[in-house]
């Protein structure tokens, strides 16, 4: 069967999907580390902060219960993303097919960046009062409320990435106490940084001494905490987080709607061949108290 220009663009559809796919796969990314990611079938999803359970108490001949009341409930609205280019038909009649490979790479790259983005700005905007959770508040955020008569509490500071800041944020965390007051045990076991602080942050865990004194003291946090340089996008060089990481896969959240995509379609007056991509999700946290971000001045 000859080749016949309305149909020429699905000769080349095969190999730019797989492309497309192989690229998107090969990038490394941050999210599945970060983020509990999900599936999702529907236009949005809701997560309800389950009202917490008090103490046991004495039991004076009935058992105490506690009264059902619920917390925040956050929304996840999924937005949509797509990217796209086009082929002239001379590309593939002067046998360009090669040039035309490289096109569907930058197509999985853009998507790849776009996530990776996103992901990281619940972490550059962790401070700012207009991105906010189910409690209208930032993620850090120094007066956290509670909806069950608990105290406001603070999940941030102005402290530098040093040894003694390190344990002196891992002490603030442990004190962290559900909405009603009560013990949550929180243990701290990760660290989040820029590029400019990966120096400072891999001797302070990594040293097997003290790091940058005289004497031979063991160091306390030496294999302490496990830690994620985001080389790229997270955006402030002084900011930096501790995390609870088990914590952090119940409330830090990623919904796939639509899981990223590639496909093509044809144009027969230009005789242009237009391969795009296209993906859909939503992003962000049910809860804050597995992290506590520093924001030095």
């Amino acid at each position: 069967m000859p080749m016949i220009s309305e149909n020429w663009s699905r000769l080349l559809e095969p190999g730019q999907r797989k492309v497309f796919v192989d690229v998107f796969q090969e990038q490394p990314s941050n999210i599945h580390i970060l983020f509990d990611v999900q599936s999702s079938s529907k236009a949005q999803e809701f997560d309800l902060q389950d009202g917490p359970i008090q103490d046991f108490a004495p039991m004076n001949g009935n058992i105490p219960y506690d009264d059902a009341v619920q917390g925040y409930r956050t929304t996840y609205t999924h937005s949509s993303y797509a990217r796209g280019f086009k082929v002239q038909r001379e590309l593939v009649d002067d046998d360009m097919y090669n040039v035309i490979n490289k096109k569907p790479a930058k197509l999985a790259m853009g998507a790849r960046r776009r996530r990776e983005a996103d992901a990281a700005s619940v972490f550059n905007n962790a401070f700012n009062s207009s991105v906010t959770g189910g409690d209208a508040l930032s993620l850090c955020n120094s007066a956290h409320t509670s909806l069950n008569g608990g105290a406001n509490q603070s999940n941030t500071g102005t402290l530098s990435l040093n040894p003694v800041n390190v344990e002196a944020t891992r002490r603030l965390m442990v004190a962290f106490r559900d909405p009603v007051g009560g013990i949550i045990h929180i243990q701290p076991d990760f660290l989040l940084v820029p590029t400019q602080l990966a120096e400072t942050a891999w001797e302070i865990i990594s040293s097997k001494g003290k790091v940058d004194t005289a004497q031979n003291n063991a160091n306390y946090h030496y294999g302490k905490y496990k830690l994620l340089v985001w080389d790229n996008y997270l955006t402030d060089s002084n900011n930096w987080f501790m995390i609870d990481s088990q914590m952090m896969k119940q409330f830090l959240l990623w919904f796939d709607r639509v899981s990223p995509e590639f496909f093509r379609d044809k144009d027969f007056d230009t005789l242009q061949a237009k391969f795009a991509g296209y993906m859909r999700y939503s992003f962000g946290w049910s809860d804050w108290p597995w992290v506590l971000g520093q924001n030095p001045s």
